[in-house]
């Protein structure tokens, strides 16, 4: 049972910790609650936004009349003043008649001298122009010439040409007949052949000759022996007695045999001498000439010679036709060249022209000077109207451009309104607007004009054309145009737009994030881009937030990207 009790204490105290524990839970979150800055919300929405243009404008004459008078003259008296209401009657300012009339003189001089200096160019032009005429026809005869007579050159050489082509061709029709030099060869072969049979037919018959003339020796020798022993014999006979004798005879026996023998081999040796004599007599009576081809090749030669003469008489004659052409084609060019320079387009000269157009303006000047000095050096308006601008003063002289401006008051006002870049964007030509003058009831007007400012390229300038009896110059309206953009899809109020100190847009959203207290609201920052805005609204760039997106426009305190924050109560 004490232990029951016991537990049951023990858990009673736990069940106290607890609730005071979430007592303290819920009074700790709400003191940190009440210390958080409370923020009011919107969401994004689809809308267009508008534009309101207001404008501060004046009326303007609607058109002007310039009163031109010739610059340079001294003006004596001016009459009229800025605001005048002016006739057709009414003198502005008169003109100095002794200024004008010394001028007048002046420009009277200027056309005269002028009008010699013409007249002496257009003499002078009419004369170079006879020359120039005349050097063109010299140059195109010389030229003509020139080609005749290089022309002249080339026939005669092409003339000379031929001649000593066609004498060649005919030496080359007509060659020297020589021998071939296999028949030369032949009849050198034959010839020698012959020569050397006959050699050898002379060799065997002298050789035959000196055989029989040795064999003739030899008998005469034997029958000089012969005779020579037979005289001893006789002696040996009358002293030696018959021994002698025997010895003799037998010794003249055995000189008859060698006598015997040796005539007969004379004989022999004669028949052979006879018999090779005879065969050399009967080759030599059918001789074979020795070939000579000396009067042919003498004739070949001088053939040779002439055709190279006329060869070279031919090539002379071609390179005399041919720097004959070469010739004639640079006496053509120098011929050319000098019949183009006549023909080539001169130096410009605008003197006279530039004369003739300084002459036409200063008579046109001094008709006007006449004019201004027929009308008494007195200005008038050409129509009625207001004085506007005057640019002449007593004893200066009149400047360039209008001297005398005056509005036109029987024609439409015009009304005049400055607008800034920003205000252009909405404003184009054609666009309605309405438009209160002097303080009345504005009406709509269409915008007839619209352009940068020459002086100021930050501004631009609107005109409207007012209606005829509309206005008056130099009263002042309200310039007041309203326009639509596109629909965006994701407009947000401007309060809820912010900007870093890089010019860089953000707007704070509400999200959730888990803190010491469980989940919590915080503010952060998101970066877009702005499409278009006004006083009240911006259009915002699709993706980074959408329709469901909760902004936060404004806070009771400052807050800061990642601030915990809760709703406005």
């Amino acid at each position: 049972m004490e232990i029951l009790k016991k537990q049951k204490k023990i858990l009673t105290a736990f069940g106290l910790f607890l609730a005071f524990m979430f007592a303290c839970t819920l009074i700790s979150r709400a003191v940190y609650a009440s210390k958080l800055p409370q923020v009011s919300v919107d969401t994004p929405r689809r809308m267009a936004i508008g534009h309101n243009v207001d404008a501060e404008g004046i009326v303007h004459q609607g058109r002007e009349y310039a009163v031109n008078v010739l610059s340079g003259l001294r003006v004596r008296t001016v009459y009229a003043h800025v605001g005048d209401r002016v006739t057709t009657d009414t003198l502005l300012f008169e003109i100095d008649m002794e200024d004008l009339e010394e001028q007048v003189r002046e420009k009277e001089l200027a056309v005269k001298k002028l009008q010699l200096q013409i007249a002496d160019q257009e003499k002078n032009r009419a004369l170079q122009e006879e020359k120039e005429e005349l050097e063109n026809i010299r140059a195109q005869e010389d030229y003509e010439k020139t080609e005749e007579e290089e022309q002249t050159k080339i026939d005669r050489a092409g003339l000379e040409k031929k001649i000593r082509e066609r004498d060649l061709r005919e030496l080359e029709n007509n060659p020297v007949q020589v021998t071939s030099e296999e028949e030369r060869k032949a009849a050198q072969e034959k010839y020698e052949a012959w020569a050397k049979e006959a050699e050898r037919l002379k060799n065997v018959m002298e050789n035959a000759k000196k055989e029989w003339e040795a064999a003739q020796g030899k008998v005469k020798e034997l029958e000089a022996g012969a005779a020579a022993g037979a005289s001893e014999a006789a002696e040996d006979t009358g002293s030696d007695g018959a021994d002698s004798v025997g010895a003799s005879e037998a010794a003249a026996s055995a000189d008859d045999t060698a006598l015997r023998t040796a005539k007969d081999a004379e004989a022999e040796a004669k028949k052979k001498y006879d018999e090779a004599k005879a065969a050399y007599d009967a080759y030599m009576k059918t001789p074979v000439a020795k070939p000579d081809y000396s009067a042919e090749d003498a004739a070949r030669a001088a053939w040779e010679k002439e055709k190279r003469s006329l060869e070279d008489a031919a090539n002379a004659a071609a390179l005399e036709e041919n720097d004959a052409k070469a010739a004639k084609e640079k006496a053509m060019e120098s011929a050319g060249r000098n019949l183009e320079d006549t023909e080539t387009e001169k130096a410009s000269d605008s003197s006279l022209e530039i004369n003739r157009l300084e002459l036409s303006a200063l008579q046109t000047e001094l008709s006007a000077y006449r004019k201004v000095l027929e009308a008494q050096g007195q200005v008038f308006p050409e129509a009625d109207g207001i004085v506007t601008r005057i640019q002449v003063n007593p004893g200066e002289r009149v400047p360039d451009g209008a001297a005398v401006v005056y509005a036109d008051l029987s024609s439409p006002m015009q009304f005049t309104v400055s607008l800034t870049k920003e205000q252009k964007k909405y404003v184009n030509q054609g666009d309605l607007a309405k438009l209160s003058l002097g303080g009345g009831k504005g009406e709509e007007y269409q915008v007839d004009y619209i352009a940068e400012n020459e002086a100021n390229p930050e501004l631009y300038e609107a005109r409207i054309l007012l209606k005829e009896g509309v206005g008056t110059i130099g009263e002042s309206g309200k310039f007041e145009v309203e326009a639509q953009s596109e629909t965006f899809s994701c407009c947000i109020p401007l309060a809820a737009l912010h900007e870093d100190a890089n010019h860089r847009k953000f707007v704070y959203v509400v999200s959730e994030r888990s803190g010491i207290l469980g989940k919590e609201l915080a503010a952060e920052a998101v970066y877009v881009k702005v499409l278009d805005q006004n006083d009240s609204y911006a259009a915002i760039e699709e993706g980074v937030i959408d329709s469901e997106t909760e902004l936060i426009l404004n806070s009771t305190e400052a807050i800061e990207d990642r601030d915990v924050v809760r709703y406005k109560e």
